[in-house]
Protein backbone atom coordinates (compact mmCIF):
# COMPACT_ATOMS: atom_id res chain seq x y z
CA UNK A 1 0.00 0.00 0.00
CA UNK A 2 1.16 3.54 -0.66
CA UNK A 3 1.13 6.05 2.24
CA UNK A 4 -2.29 7.43 1.30
CA UNK A 5 -3.83 3.95 1.24
CA UNK A 6 -2.18 3.17 4.58
CA UNK A 7 -3.68 6.32 6.10
CA UNK A 8 -7.20 5.45 4.97
CA UNK A 9 -6.68 1.89 6.24
CA UNK A 10 -5.70 3.02 9.75
CA UNK A 11 -8.36 5.74 9.83
CA UNK A 12 -10.97 3.07 9.09
CA UNK A 13 -9.51 0.81 11.81
CA UNK A 14 -9.97 3.57 14.38
CA UNK A 15 -13.67 3.62 13.51
CA UNK A 16 -14.04 -0.17 13.36
CA UNK A 17 -12.56 -0.56 16.83
CA UNK A 18 -14.70 2.13 18.45
CA UNK A 19 -12.05 4.80 18.87
CA UNK A 20 -13.94 7.23 16.63
CA UNK A 21 -17.48 7.64 15.43
CA UNK A 22 -18.23 7.80 11.72
CA UNK A 23 -17.02 11.38 11.22
CA UNK A 24 -14.60 12.10 14.06
CA UNK A 25 -10.87 12.02 14.53
CA UNK A 26 -8.31 12.56 11.81
CA UNK A 27 -4.97 11.37 10.56
CA UNK A 28 -2.02 12.32 8.43
CA UNK A 29 1.16 10.91 6.97
CA UNK A 30 4.30 12.82 5.97
CA UNK A 31 5.19 13.01 2.27
CA UNK A 32 8.51 14.74 1.64
CA UNK A 33 8.17 18.44 2.56
CA UNK A 34 4.49 18.05 3.25
CA UNK A 35 1.82 15.66 4.37
CA UNK A 36 -1.61 14.38 3.45
CA UNK A 37 -4.42 14.68 5.97
CA UNK A 38 -8.03 13.62 6.18
CA UNK A 39 -10.47 16.27 5.03
CA UNK A 40 -12.92 18.11 7.25
CA UNK A 41 -15.96 15.93 7.74
CA UNK A 42 -14.28 12.77 6.44
CA UNK A 43 -16.39 9.64 6.86
CA UNK A 44 -14.24 6.84 8.23
CA UNK A 45 -16.59 4.21 6.82
CA UNK A 46 -16.21 5.32 3.21
CA UNK A 47 -13.02 7.41 2.95
CA UNK A 48 -10.85 6.82 -0.13
CA UNK A 49 -7.19 7.72 -0.62
CA UNK A 50 -8.02 10.26 -3.34
CA UNK A 51 -10.08 12.27 -0.80
CA UNK A 52 -7.03 13.12 1.32
CA UNK A 53 -5.86 16.73 1.32
CA UNK A 54 -2.24 17.56 0.46
CA UNK A 55 -0.60 20.15 2.73
CA UNK A 56 2.83 21.76 2.83
CA UNK A 57 4.86 22.17 6.02
CA UNK A 58 5.57 25.87 5.51
CA UNK A 59 2.42 27.07 3.74
CA UNK A 60 -1.13 27.97 4.67
CA UNK A 61 -3.39 24.96 4.95
CA UNK A 62 -6.05 24.23 2.31
CA UNK A 63 -9.62 25.07 3.30
CA UNK A 64 -10.86 21.47 3.08
CA UNK A 65 -8.14 20.07 5.37
CA UNK A 66 -9.17 18.71 8.75
CA UNK A 67 -9.83 21.24 11.49
CA UNK A 68 -6.78 19.69 13.19
CA UNK A 69 -4.46 20.02 10.17
CA UNK A 70 -2.62 22.85 11.97
CA UNK A 71 -1.86 20.46 14.83
CA UNK A 72 -0.46 17.91 12.39
CA UNK A 73 1.56 20.61 10.62
CA UNK A 74 3.04 21.85 13.93
CA UNK A 75 3.99 18.30 14.97
CA UNK A 76 5.77 17.64 11.65
CA UNK A 77 7.58 20.97 11.87
CA UNK A 78 8.72 20.27 15.42
CA UNK A 79 9.61 16.56 15.07
CA UNK A 80 11.67 15.75 11.97
CA UNK A 81 11.49 12.00 12.60
CA UNK A 82 7.69 11.97 12.91
CA UNK A 83 6.10 10.28 9.90
CA UNK A 84 2.48 9.92 11.01
CA UNK A 85 -0.12 11.48 13.32
CA UNK A 86 -3.45 9.95 14.34
CA UNK A 87 -6.16 11.53 16.47
CA UNK A 88 -9.02 9.58 18.01
CA UNK A 89 -11.83 10.14 20.48
CA UNK A 90 -11.02 7.14 22.70
CA UNK A 91 -14.11 6.81 24.94
CA UNK A 92 -12.51 5.16 27.98
CA UNK A 93 -9.49 7.45 27.85
CA UNK A 94 -11.73 10.51 27.70
CA UNK A 95 -13.96 9.25 30.51
CA UNK A 96 -11.12 8.33 32.87
CA UNK A 97 -9.33 11.66 32.39
CA UNK A 98 -12.25 14.10 32.64
CA UNK A 99 -11.42 15.05 36.22
CA UNK A 100 -7.71 14.36 36.41
CA UNK A 101 -4.54 16.20 35.45
CA UNK A 102 -2.64 12.95 34.93
CA UNK A 103 -3.37 9.46 33.71
CA UNK A 104 -1.52 6.63 35.44
CA UNK A 105 -2.28 3.17 34.07
CA UNK A 106 -2.89 0.29 36.48
CA UNK A 107 -2.04 -2.53 34.03
CA UNK A 108 1.45 -3.88 33.34
CA UNK A 109 1.59 -2.93 29.65
CA UNK A 110 0.16 0.52 30.31
CA UNK A 111 2.73 1.20 33.00
CA UNK A 112 5.45 0.02 30.63
CA UNK A 113 4.33 2.31 27.78
CA UNK A 114 2.86 5.25 29.70
CA UNK A 115 4.06 5.42 33.34
CA UNK A 116 2.29 8.76 33.90
CA UNK A 117 0.75 11.05 31.32
CA UNK A 118 -0.17 14.70 31.65
CA UNK A 119 -3.74 15.52 30.61
CA UNK A 120 -3.95 18.88 28.88
CA UNK A 121 -6.99 21.11 28.55
CA UNK A 122 -8.80 21.71 25.31
CA UNK A 123 -9.09 25.36 24.37
CA UNK A 124 -12.74 25.99 23.57
CA UNK A 125 -12.04 29.39 22.08
CA UNK A 126 -9.22 30.05 19.63
CA UNK A 127 -8.80 26.27 19.23
CA UNK A 128 -6.88 26.51 15.94
CA UNK A 129 -4.43 29.04 17.38
CA UNK A 130 -3.83 27.45 20.80
CA UNK A 131 -3.99 23.68 20.37
CA UNK A 132 -1.15 23.11 17.85
CA UNK A 133 1.43 24.46 20.33
CA UNK A 134 -0.25 22.89 23.35
CA UNK A 135 -0.36 19.40 21.79
CA UNK A 136 3.08 19.47 20.17
CA UNK A 137 4.53 20.78 23.43
CA UNK A 138 2.97 17.88 25.31
CA UNK A 139 4.44 15.43 22.79
CA UNK A 140 7.94 16.69 23.63
CA UNK A 141 7.63 15.01 27.02
CA UNK A 142 5.44 11.97 26.41
CA UNK A 143 4.46 9.45 23.73
CA UNK A 144 0.88 10.65 23.32
CA UNK A 145 -1.13 13.77 24.13
CA UNK A 146 -4.39 13.32 26.02
CA UNK A 147 -6.70 16.30 25.64
CA UNK A 148 -9.33 16.47 28.38
CA UNK A 149 -12.88 15.86 27.10
CA UNK A 150 -11.63 15.65 23.52
CA UNK A 151 -9.34 12.72 22.75
CA UNK A 152 -5.84 11.49 22.12
CA UNK A 153 -3.11 12.45 19.62
CA UNK A 154 -0.38 9.97 18.76
CA UNK A 155 2.65 10.71 16.62
CA UNK A 156 5.22 8.20 15.48
CA UNK A 157 7.65 7.00 12.88
CA UNK A 158 4.81 5.06 11.22
CA UNK A 159 1.04 4.91 11.08
CA UNK A 160 1.22 1.50 12.71
CA UNK A 161 3.06 2.89 15.73
CA UNK A 162 0.65 5.82 16.12
CA UNK A 163 -2.23 3.34 15.89
CA UNK A 164 -0.59 1.11 18.50
CA UNK A 165 -0.31 4.01 20.95
CA UNK A 166 -3.99 4.92 20.51
CA UNK A 167 -5.08 1.31 21.02
CA UNK A 168 -2.76 0.73 23.97
CA UNK A 169 -3.85 3.81 25.90
CA UNK A 170 -7.50 2.91 25.31
CA UNK A 171 -6.95 -0.63 26.59
CA UNK A 172 -5.23 0.76 29.70
CA UNK A 173 -8.05 3.22 30.28
CA UNK A 174 -10.63 0.44 29.90
CA UNK A 175 -8.76 -1.73 32.42
CA UNK A 176 -8.50 1.20 34.83
CA UNK A 177 -12.23 1.90 34.49
CA UNK A 178 -13.08 -1.78 35.06
CA UNK A 179 -10.81 -1.93 38.12
CA UNK A 180 -12.56 1.11 39.59
CA UNK A 181 -15.91 -0.70 39.26
CA UNK A 182 -14.79 -3.53 41.56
Amino acid sequence: MNPQQQLTFYYKLLRQHGLNDSHSGNGSVRLGNGFVVTKTGACADTIQADELITCQLEQALPAKASLDAGIHQQIYQQFNDCQAVLHAHNPYTIATTLHSDTFCPVDFEGKLYFPSLEVIDCAETDYRQIMPNRISGCLQNQTIAIVRSHGVYAAGDSLELAYKWLCSIEQSAKIKWLAQQL
